[in-house]
């Protein structure tokens, strides 16, 4: 049995693949079985995961045969995981060399079943963007998650990686192509997993790539939102301070709804009325006039909310000019 299974979901990502599969190799804990999940590409992806599979053994080619999105493939790499330990890289991303290390050095000194890390961030271009940490908290359970979460280094697949057993029943909601990846953390962490933080940055994330999922447009966006929302709910039952914290889970997703709204174009009468009858929603204590509009289905009112704040946000890009 490998000490750590790496799940590498592979979809279009010939110009980047290579680099992220290199940084693999060159690990130098060598003790690992990295598969790369075809997603069903149509450029060179799939002669790259050939590649790294004819000439090294630790890489297997995990063949898809229709492409199944990001949670599809992540779910057929559980199924094939053999390891003690299971990470998750993403193919336009790349790792540091004691990456797969320096976690087995911290699972063994914790007995950790979940453990997080840090990552830099980078443009598609290379330019360094800024060093995320995970914060140094001495306790356990929801203190040590809603910190994390505050600080963007919670639901990301990719900055944690999980014990297999802990996991081995679990697997990633295919219904969902947003926020899936948080919704599988906190359903694992209710299992009543020990969790550790490792202070140290060991994966380099590339933003800004035009395939990604976070930048498309999710006409459905308060229902996946609201999926999270009701996990985190589920989570933090009878912890003394969930009320404070899932309070201000919800007021703001209810601001992220209302600005996701006008700035993409999502259907209006959908788009309003799913916000309406989201958990979150209902829970929220805002008491502004867009709230009051999407309390009484006011939708004529709130297109014309959107076209002003579309109008303000123009006159603002023109007078920089």
């Amino acid at each position: 049995m490998p000490k750590f299974s790496i799940i590498i979901p592979v979809y279009n990502a010939q110009k980047t693949l290579r680099k992220c599969l290199e940084s693999l190799k060159c690990q130098t804990e060598r003790d690992f079985q990295a598969l790369m999940v075809e997603n069903g590409s149509s450029d060179g992806s799939n002669a790259i995961c050939r590649e790294f599979a004819g000439a090294d053994e630790r890489f297997v080619l995990v063949q898809l045969p229709v492409n199944c999105g990001p949670s599809g493939a992540r779910n057929a790499g559980l199924d094939r995981a053999e390891g003690e330990w299971v990470a998750f890289v993403d193919s336009d991303d790349h790792v540091e060399p004691d990456f797969l290390e320096s976690l087995v050095g911290k699972f063994r000194d914790t007995g950790a079943d979940v453990l997080f890390f840090g990552y830099r961030q980078y443009s598609t271009d290379g330019a360094f963007l800024g060093e995320h940490i995970p914060p140094d908290v001495d306790s356990d359970g929801p203190v040590l998650w809603t910190r994390l979460h505050r600080q963007d280094l919670f639901g990301y697949t990719w900055i944690k990686a999980f014990r297999r057993e802990i996991i081995a029943e679990q697997r990633f909601s295919e219904k969902l192509n947003l926020l899936e990846d948080e919704v599988f953390t906190c359903e694992v962490l209710f299992r009543g997993c020990r969790c550790a933080v490792l202070d140290k940055p060991l994966y380099n994330y590339i933003t800004g790539n035009t395939g990604s999922l976070m930048g498309r447009t999710h006409p459905d966006y308060c229902i996946k939102v609201d999926a999270a929302y009701r996990v985190w709910k589920k989570l933090l039952t009878d912890w003394p301070g969930a009320e404070e914290y899932l309070a201000e889970l919800a007021n703001g997703h209810v601001t992220r709804c209302r600005y996701y709204g006008f700035e993409r174009d999502v259907p209006a009468q959908q788009f309003y009325s799913e916000l309406a009858r989201t958990e979150f929603f209902r829970d929220c204590a805002l008491q502004d006039r867009f709230c009051s509009l999407v309390r009484s289905e006011a939708i004529a009112r709130l297109r014309v909310m959107r076209g002003m704040y579309r109008i303000k946000q123009l006159a603002a890009r023109m007078l920089k000019k």
